[in-house]
């Protein structure tokens, strides 16, 4: 198998929609990704949501704990009681204690210590949270260690450091990608199978990379290269949408399309539970419905409109004009745009189009 399989395990993307996947509901047999997270009640409370600090612990780490006042961890997992949760972040790799890195895992600690009020859900009950880094090959115990130094210091400094903290490791082995965990994070969370766990089987001249929920996410760092291959087939996907609404028409009609329907369609529902939507709805809207708009020929631009609130309105008088404007649609391509452009985010991002 030419691609390598240490380093896919260490891309933080994969490591994420192998998370999501792992908490999807998938045939009894013959699954490709074995559901973990699932069959273990763990259900997908929320992806990259913003976590600020409460005021009041904000100020009693101030000057004390070099962490952050709001952070965004990759996902958030949700027991089926509603009492347990699971912040997890990915990484390729573990990272000390003096790195910048740690300045977030303080501010994890530091939330998990009361989830229920960093989340704000009601605290009847007895809500817990444990904090998990999912990380590459060969991490595992130094970044357990890393935890361990992180919480121990904040305890000693504020007293609010989470003693609940592991991590998941995904590594090759001769036929599967198997995840590695400790007994602590195995009982925390009920884990229904002792490690290692094979969660995807390896198949010769077969790429193991299951479908990708998200495609594109700028809180994840990847190489040039990277990003710009998963913007260009986050965008193959929404124009593939908009062929197939189009061309399924009656005609007349008048086909709307917002930015919320087009990027569901294109993560396959998971836009719904993404907090952080605001640099891909940018990113989709700026970059690929504009650019469509410029260069569909003359005749053909009344039929696409942009209307604020409402979103693109495709007019389709007559059978005509429906196969003229499929025809280009066919005929661009998202390869040739600049997909390396950066997306800077404004002042009304969160606003709905």
């Amino acid at each position: 198998m030419s691609l390598n399989i240490d380093e896919l395990c260490k891309n933080p993307l994969f490591q994420l929609n192998l998370a999501i996947w792992l908490a999807q509901s998938q045939p009894v047999e013959n699954y490709y990704v074995y559901p973990l997270f699932y069959k273990s009640g763990l259900n997908i409370y929320s992806i990259s949501p913003l976590l600020p600090l409460p005021p009041e612990m904000r100020i009693i780490t101030k000057e004390k704990v070099d962490c952050q006042d709001a952070t965004r961890p990759d996902l958030v997992l949700e027991a089926q009681n509603k009492e347990k949760y699971c912040i997890l972040e990915c990484k390729a790799s573990s990272f000390g204690p003096e790195s910048s890195t740690a300045k977030q895992a303080r501010s994890l600690l530091i939330a998990c210590s009361d989830i229920a009020r960093v989340l704000a859900i009601s605290k009847r009950g007895e809500h817990k949270a444990i904090l998990c880094y999912l990380i590459g090959p060969g991490n595992i115990g130094l970044m357990e260690e890393t935890l361990t130094n992180l919480e121990e210091e904040v305890n000693e400094k504020i007293g609010l450091g989470s003693r609940n903290h592991g991590c998941f490791e995904i590594k090759p082995s001769q036929s599967a990608i198997v995840m590695e965990y400790s007994q602590k994070v195995k009982d925390f969370l009920n884990l229904v199978k002792e490690p290692p766990v094979e969660v995807i089987k390896l198949e010769e001249n077969t790429d193991p990379r299951p479908m990708y929920f998200i495609l594109y996410d700028p809180n994840i760092d990847q190489t040039k290269e990277e990003k710009e291959l998963c913007r260009r087939i986050l965008f193959e996907r929404i124009l593939s949408c908009m062929i197939s609404k189009i061309g399924g028409a009656s005609i007349p009609s008048i086909i709307t399309f917002t930015l919320e329907e087009l990027l569901n369609s294109a993560t396959f529902g998971i836009y719904e539970i993404w907090e952080d939507k605001r640099p891909v709805r940018k990113l989709v809207k700026t970059q690929l419905l504009f650019e469509i708009r410029k260069v569909i020929a003359e005749s053909m631009k009344e039929t696409m409109t942009y209307v604020a609130g409402k979103g693109w309105i495709f007019d389709l008088v007559d059978k005509a004009t429906q196969e003229e404007l499929l025809k280009q649609l066919q005929k661009f391509k998202p390869e040739s745009l600049d997909l390396s452009k950066e997306v800077e985010r404004g002042l009304f991002d969160n606003v709905e189009d």
